[in-house]
């Protein structure tokens, strides 16, 4: 029996959990690393230009520097802390720096929220798919927002959103939604049989909880991981060309 369920937007995460928000890890765990004067400026890119593409619908400067930003954390905790800022993305680890795993992780990324952007326009979710109607989408919700705090009506959620927390919002509605129009094997034993097979993954120390109380998350899994599964299909399906200027971008947000 196939069922469609809504996710809430916790349960969904895009590409392997788009959202880190990022302080400076180098200052706080070297104490050393945080000057400015530690990297030389990398020339500037325009905010519009257009830095890659992906089946030929371009990403630009402020979308790939957003995302790149966002996962600077995670690569920073894979790889060890040593010297200044510059030495740190530009000395190999096993072959291969941060700045170059930033930068691949950074355009794969943005080449799937491209993906998304596109799925949510093909389904009705959005009017317009490129980065200047991720900005416009922005603008309009932010000023609803003043407006409402302006004349005393309550309005849930934060004051003002900046870029990245506003794309976070919009993925996770998103994601929701498309995952509702997937078809996702939710039968008991299917349910069942994914119980089974996370017990048997599970660390020794786990305690799991029985069957019966699991059985929500066990839905919000197997239709997350539906969805991550189409998602990262119609990305692999793409076509990502990166130009030059994407390094220059990755490195700005070092």
């Amino acid at each position: 029996m196939a069922a469609r369920v809504a996710l809430g937007f916790a349960a969904l995460g895009v590409a392997g959990a788009l959202a880190v928000l990022l302080l400076d890890p180098f200052s706080a765990a070297t104490g050393r690393a945080g000057s400015s004067s530690a990297t030389p400026p990398a020339a500037t890119v325009d905010p519009a230009a257009v830095v890659a593409t992906v089946d030929d619908v371009p990403v630009t400067a402020a979308h790939l520097r957003r995302v790149a930003a966002r996962l600077r954390a995670e690569v920073v905790a894979e790889f060890p802390m040593h010297g200044g800022r510059a030495a740190y993305w530009a000395t190999p680890v096993a072959g291969r720096t941060p700045h170059e795993v930033l930068v691949e992780r950074s355009l794969r990324v943005a080449a799937a929220d491209t993906v998304l952007r596109r799925w949510a326009y093909e389904a009705g979710l959005s009017t317009d798919p490129s980065e200047a109607g991720f900005r416009t989408r922005l603008d309009t919700e932010n000023a609803r927002r003043e407006a409402a705090r302006s004349s005393g009506r309550p309005i849930p959620g934060v004051p003002r959103y900046d870029e990245e927390s506003f794309a976070r919002t919009e993925t996770a509605e998103w994601s929701a939604a498309l995952a509702a129009t997937l078809e996702v094997d939710l039968s008991e034993p299917r349910l069942r049989a994914r119980y089974t097979e996370l017990l048997a993954t599970a660390p020794p120390s786990t305690n799991p909880p029985p069957f019966e109380e699991a059985r929500d998350r066990l839905r919000r899994d197997l239709t997350t991981t539906a969805f991550n599964t189409e998602l990262t299909h119609r990305t692999a399906a793409t076509r990502l060309l990166p130009s030059p200027g994407a390094d220059t971008v990755v490195h700005q947000a070092e």
